[in-house]
């Protein structure tokens, strides 16, 4: 059923503190587009984190959330699992599913590739268009969607990107899964002429964003509706089955959560979101680096000035890091309020 408010009602909201202030909110947000290879059913359920992360920072401006496919996600993007979560936020955002195959080469715009697989790059052009401000584009899995997107419209990219966050890579030489999903766009990203801050998930000499923690030592602080969202996608739920939504307030099955918050979770990404909203932390920092970069996307920091000089992520206190992004992931989920 549709509902109408009158002008009247508009009139005084408008003119109402509570929505002086969320406008103001508003427009000091970071405007940001989230590129993901979050699929349900999951390959790794840190993505499920990262969603919830990317909707717990109030610095954000959500502007569009692309599904990066490829072979592997191509029939189970985690529309499932965005859904779930713009339900118990009482948001929307725009949202689309990506390309499926990888770029041929580094200059590729993948126009050739079916109709039906350019929605992300599409959205991803029409929020920057849209834009009055410069977005930082968070990437997540490959780079494959951005990198069609760049290569149509550069021009467009440097004129609205404020940042761009690439997560994926090694510091030290060593393969990485997400750079290996579409090494083209990995490459053509990385050597762009955009404000970059690499974000390598493993490396050498605290250059890698990799830290761990058990599930339920974040898990225990978030409301139920929330726990319910992580015990879907921990026990991958099958949506013609079990209703998604319906999920989320069904009072959780003992054994089943107990057994899932003795899981251990790996996670790379949290740091690099807290950068991104503008959260200071001690433990971090992003370094001015030089980084050979072969076209395989093989990558290696060295210390002359050979290579390309990029901003790199940088553990500043390893002892301290994962225990403080454990506990800021404790205090985003224990905010949440449930179900509006």
């Amino acid at each position: 059923m549709r509902r109408f408010v009158s002008t009247i009602t508009l009139t005084l909201l408008c003119c109402s503190p509570v929505a002086a202030e969320r406008s103001s909110a508003k427009a000091t947000a970071v405007p940001i587009i989230y590129t993901t290879d979050l699929y349900h059913p999951h390959d790794d359920p840190d993505d499920h984190f990262d969603l919830v992360t990317l909707f717990s920072l109030s610095e954000f401006d959500v502007r569009a959330v692309v599904f990066d496919l490829g072979k592997r996600g191509a029939n189970r993007p985690g529309i499932v699992a965005l859904r779930q979560i713009m339900h118990i936020s009482g948001r929307t955002v725009p949202y689309a599913t990506g390309l499926t195959a990888n770029l041929r080469s580094r200059d590729d715009g993948a126009e050739q590739q079916p109709d039906a697989a350019q929605a992300g790059v599409r959205l991803i052009l029409k929020a920057l268009r849209e834009s009055r401000e410069r977005v930082a584009v968070f990437c997540t899995g490959s780079l494959r969607d951005v990198a069609a997107a760049y290569n149509r419209s550069p021009d467009l990219f440097e004129a609205k990107v404020g940042r761009l966050y690439i997560n994926a890579g090694h510091s030290g030489s060593g393969r990485e899964w997400n750079v290996g999903l579409d090494p083209h766009a990995y490459v053509r990203m990385l050597r762009s002429r955009l404000p970059t801050y690499w974000v390598p998930c493993f490396g050498i000499d605290g250059y890698e964003s990799l830290w761990e923690f058990r599930q339920g030592d974040v898990l225990d602080a978030a409301p139920q509706a929330l726990q319910n969202f992580f015990i879907y996608a921990l026990t991958k739920a099958s949506p013609e089955s079990r209703d998604p939504l319906a999920a989320l307030k069904e009072a959780p099955l003992e054994n089943i959560k107990q057994k899932i918050w003795k899981q251990q979770r790996k996670m790379w990404c949290t740091a690099a979101f807290l950068h991104a909203a503008a959260r200071t932390n001690p433990t971090f920092s992003f370094k001015d680096t030089h980084v050979q970069l072969d076209d395989a996307g093989v990558t290696q920091i060295v210390s002359s000035d050979k290579g390309i000089e990029i901003l790199t992520f940088h553990q500043d206190d390893p002892a301290a890091y994962a225990p403080t992004m454990r506990e800021t992931l404790r205090d985003l989920f224990g905010q949440w309020n449930g179900i509006p």
